[in-house]
């Protein structure tokens, strides 16, 4: 990708000039980017383009060029030209998943670091989602109203021929089925469509040569225009030339209702019951919804999705919401008081929390230093960047297909495309405390911890281990019954680096592992080694920890939470005292979980029935170390 320094607004660098020449450029600071508001009528938004703005955050540096441009132009002086050559942003961002649902208030990027590196990338953070999110917003309005049937995205001749692939990406993102883009099909893999226009058509001596030109280049599934002149007549030449096995008749004029029902009598009438009949022209989610019983098998979005006339501005702001006063001190929060503009102060924690049919019933945040609340709640925020390191690189697919579940989680009538009021809006719950931690037994001050139940340690993964999915559903039906009696429940993953040996816990390419401290590739993140196995049941966890971050882990006390925590910080501060450890592999990472939780003073079980070893002998002498450091082990 090419340097993306310069995507950026000129008081962005002259307040970075006066920071440095004060010397407050290396403050401790956080930076939070969300919306105050939701387009009018707008019930939910969908956040998109996350997965492009990582990519820009990677490459938001400056060339030996690009630093005289700016010294020429009188933006920056010569101090800070020095520290702009060496720039590249080294902090933490932690945010909603891309494909995720937000409301008014939701902090769906929490953007951490120094004052200097945190700053400068307003104004890319925000152009990218704004202008995704936007996209992706209105397209899921419109996947919605379809019921099912595909969309064909193709808007690309009506906006910038960037934003045209961006486009095509964050509508996918929501569901649409295919592109016409071809760049966004070359670039993000995206499945085209397309055929032919009406200079195919009008090029051709008589409707039928075209037709049969395209058949004979595209076959007889192909989609033929059928209303460059007469309807009808079109339809009636299309089945003859391809026949009655004719894949689609397109069309782009008219009282698309009425002329749908037309087709379809026609198309029925010659033989041709299964040619499906597609429809263009300005649609929207209110013109698609008005279509809904009409006898279409599917569309095509152009103008609706790719500009601002069927998608209204997302309004994503990005504020600076916290601030130490020097090295070594607290952050403090800062928020703007101005009317109809004031924000919350201090860096948030957002939570869910669902109804036993999996619908989303409410949606807050805790300030900066509140305790976790209870097991109820959901984390919604996820690490993507470490250190400067992106850490979230799941595969577009994977995005499209946590899009579809996001939207099941909203009841019907939050998805109706009629206008109405924000579905929920996510404010500030100070009510949200653990419950009392005086007991000497119970969830206050119980925890359960879940070790690596994911797919490339069950049977079929790349260190499958046997019974793996067998100890994923025990602990699933132990979960059920038990989720009440722990105040956290933490499951952990192996999250390692994709381009790298991830400190060499990889075993080289050529070279055989040697399954004690190099092991084949594993647990990739973003890959589908690295999900949780199907049969592991996580609605009931409270906190998600990655480990292994280009560096070994074994332990998920060397993992960090969603929202960038150690586990020991997360559970000393629910006042836990006592652990149930579960997980995959009994000698491997459950081993080192519970001696680590004997380490930091933690009374621990290992819970019979609930983990599984790669080998019988090695697990043997994994359970009598364990014993040996106080573990209780249950047999």
């Amino acid at each position: 990708m090419d340097r993306t320094g310069l995507l950026t607004d000129r008081y962005e660098l002259t307040m970075l000039d006066s920071f440095v020449r004060d010397g407050s450029v290396d403050r401790p600071a956080v930076f939070e980017a969300f919306a105050r508001r939701l387009p009018e009528g707008r019930r939910y938004g969908m956040l998109a383009g996350l997965g492009r703005l990582l990519d820009a955050i990677e490459a938001f540096t400056f060339s030996e060029d690009d630093v005289r441009w700016l010294q020429e132009e009188g933006v920056v002086g010569d101090e800070t030209a020095a520290w702009l050559r060496d720039f590249r942003f080294r902090g933490d961002v932690d945010g909603y998943r891309e494909g995720d649902l937000y409301f008014p208030g939701s902090p769906v990027l929490a953007v951490s670091g120094t004052l200097g590196e945190c700053l400068v990338l307003e104004t890319i953070v925000l152009s990218i989602l704004n202008h995704d999110t936007a996209v992706a917003s209105a397209a899921a309005r419109m996947v919605d109203a379809a019921r099912g049937k595909p969309i064909i995205e193709m808007g690309g001749r009506r906006t910038h021929e960037e934003a045209a692939v961006a486009t095509a990406r964050s509508a996918y993102v929501a569901g649409f089925a295919t592109t016409s883009n071809l760049a966004a099909g070359r670039r993000y893999g995206i499945p085209t469509a397309g055929t032919a226009a009406h200079a195919f058509t009008l090029a051709h001596a008589t409707e039928a040569d075209a037709f049969r030109s395209q058949v004979e280049a595209l076959g007889v599934g192909t989609t033929l225009l059928v209303d460059t002149y007469d309807i009808p007549q079109g339809i009636r030449t299309a089945v003859e030339v391809a026949g009655t096995g004719l894949g689609a008749v397109r069309l782009d004029s008219g009282d698309l209702a009425e002329e749908s029902y037309k087709a379809r009598l026609l198309l029925d009438e010659l033989g041709a019951t299964g040619t499906k009949i597609v429809v263009t022209s300005d649609l929207d989610e209110f013109v698609i919804s008005a279509l809904s019983d009409a006898p279409i098998d599917g569309y095509g979005v152009g103008t609706r999705v790719a500009t601002g006339s069927g998608h209204p501005t997302a309004s994503m702001v990005y504020k600076l919401v916290a601030i130490a006063d020097g090295d070594g001190q607290p952050l403090r929060p800062v928020a703007k008081k101005s009317k109809d503009k004031a924000s919350v102060g201090g860096r948030k924690h957002p939570y869910r929390e669902y109804d036993d049919r999996g619908i989303l019933r409410a949606e807050y945040f805790t300030g900066q230093d509140a305790p976790p609340p209870g097991p109820a709640a959901r984390p919604v925020q996820v690490p993507l960047v470490r250190s400067g390191e992106v850490v979230h690189r799941p595969s577009l697919d994977e995005v499209r297909t946590f899009a579809a579940a996001t939207l099941e989680s909203l009841p019907a009538e939050a998805r109706s495309v009629a206008a109405g009021t924000p579905y929920l809006t996510t404010e500030l719950r100070e009510d949200t405390a653990m419950e009392s931690t005086t007991t000497a037994t119970g969830a206050a001050t119980r925890a359960l911890i879940v070790v690596d139940v994911q797919n490339d340690f069950v049977e079929g993964g790349s260190l499958g281990v046997d019974g793996g999915r067998e100890v994923a559903g025990r602990i699933s039906a132990h979960l059920a019954d038990h989720a009440a009696d722990y105040a956290v429940i933490a499951a952990s993953r192996d999250w390692h680096h994709a381009d790298d040996s991830n400190g060499g816990h990889f075993h080289q390419p050529g070279e055989e592992p040697d399954f004690v401290t190099t092991w084949p590739v594993h647990c990739v993140q973003g890959q589908p080694g690295s999900d949780y196995a199907p049969e592991l049941e996580t609605g009931a966890v409270t906190h998600h920890v990655v480990k292994g971050m280009g560096v070994p882990a074994y332990s998920a006390f060397e993992g960090v939470t969603d929202a960038g925590e150690r586990l020991v910080d997360v559970l000393r501060d629910a006042g836990v005292t006592t652990l149930d450890v579960t997980g995959i592999a009994t000698d491997y990472c459950v081993r080192a979980t519970a001696l680590d939780a004997r380490e930091a003073g933690f009374d621990v079980r290992l819970l019979a029935g609930l983990h599984a070893g790669v080998a019988p002998e090695t697990s043997a002498a994994a359970l009598d170390e364990m014993a040996s450091a106080g573990v209780e082990v249950q047999r």
